[in-house]
C-alpha cells in the first residue's frame, strides 16, 4: 500500500515540475512585412519600370541612379530609394513632365511603421505653385491646352489587405491621345507596422491593446483601394 502512495506522489510531482517548462516555451514570433520603395514609375504607351526599386524586411537596402533613362514622358535626376524593417523612403530631384508643365526641385515620400507622409519642394503645375505638404489623397484637375484634362493625386495613401501602407507623393494621369493615357508615379514608399520581438511591441509577453471602436463602413475604403481623392478648394493647392 505504501508503494502505491509513493508512486502516485511521484507522478503528481513530476507533472507539476513539467508545467513551468511548458509555460516558458516562446510563441511563434510575428514577422514584419517587407518594405518597398521606388523613385519613378510610368505605365501606358510609354513604360518606365520602377527606377530605382528596393525591397527589404530586415537591414536597410538602398539604391540610387543619377538620372532617368531617356524617354518622351519625364526627366529626373538623383533618384533614391531605400527600404528596411517597417520603413521606406524615396526621393527625386529636378523632376520635369513637359506635357503637364509639371516641375519640382524635390519630391519625397516616407513610410515608417505603417504611417506615411510626403513633401514637395518648389513644385509648379501648369504655371501654378503647389503647397509643400498636401492632405492625403488630395485630387487636382489640370486642363491642358491640346490634350484635355490631366488628373493629379498628391500624397496618395492606400492601405493594402496585408496592413501595409503605400504612400506616393505624386500620381499623375496624363491624356496622351484618344482613349489613351499615361500614369506617372513619383516617389513611392510602402511599409507595415513593426511586429517587434520578445517583450517588444507585438512580441510574446506584451499584452495586446484593446481594439479601437470600429470605424463606420462608409469611412473606411476596402483593402487595397485608395480613398476617393479629397477635392482642393480653388482648383489647385497653390500658394501666392
Amino acid at each position: 500500500m505504501r508503494l502505491k502512495h509513493l508512486t502516485r506522489a511521484a507522478v503528481i510531482t513530476g507533472a507539476a515540475a513539467a508545467l513551468p517548462l511548458a509555460a516558458v516555451v516562446p510563441a511563434a514570433h510575428a514577422t514584419t512585412p517587407a518594405s518597398t520603395a521606388f523613385a519613378v514609375n510610368a505605365t501606358g504607351p510609354v513604360s518606365i519600370p520602377a527606377t530605382p526599386s528596393v525591397t527589404s524586411a530586415g537591414a536597410t537596402a538602398s539604391r540610387s541612379v543619377a538620372q532617368v533613362p531617356a524617354n518622351p514622358v519625364l526627366q529626373a535626376r538623383v533618384l533614391n530609394a531605400s527600404a528596411g524593417k517597417a520603413q521606406a523612403r524615396a526621393s527625386v530631384v529636378d523632376l520635369k513632365v513637359p506635357k503637364a508643365r509639371l516641375t519640382a526641385s524635390l519630391v519625397t515620400a516616407k513610410c515608417v511603421k505603417g504611417e506615411g507622409s510626403s513633401q514637395l519642394v518648389k513644385v509648379q503645375l501648369n504655371g501654378k505653385t503647389i503647397k509643400a505638404e498636401a492632405r492625403p489623397n488630395s485630387g487636382v484637375a489640370v486642363p491642358l491646352d491640346t490634350l484635355g484634362t490631366a488628373s493629379l493625386v498628391l500624397n496618395k495613401q492606400v492601405r493594402g489587405s496585408d496592413g501595409r501602407l503605400t504612400v506616393t507623393a505624386i500620381e499623375l494621369t496624363l491624356p496622351i491621345g484618344p482613349g489613351k493615357s499615361e500614369t506617372i508615379s513619383i516617389a513611392s514608399a510602402t511599409c507595415g507596422k513593426d511586429a517587434g520581438g520578445p517583450g517588444g511591441p507585438g512580441g510574446p509577453g506584451t499584452p495586446e491593446k484593446p481594439s479601437p471602436s470600429p470605424t463606420p463602413p462608409s469611412a473606411t475604403p476596402p483593402p487595397g483601394q485608395a480613398p476617393a481623392p479629397t477635392p482642393i478648394p480653388g482648383d489647385l493647392p497653390v500658394t501666392g
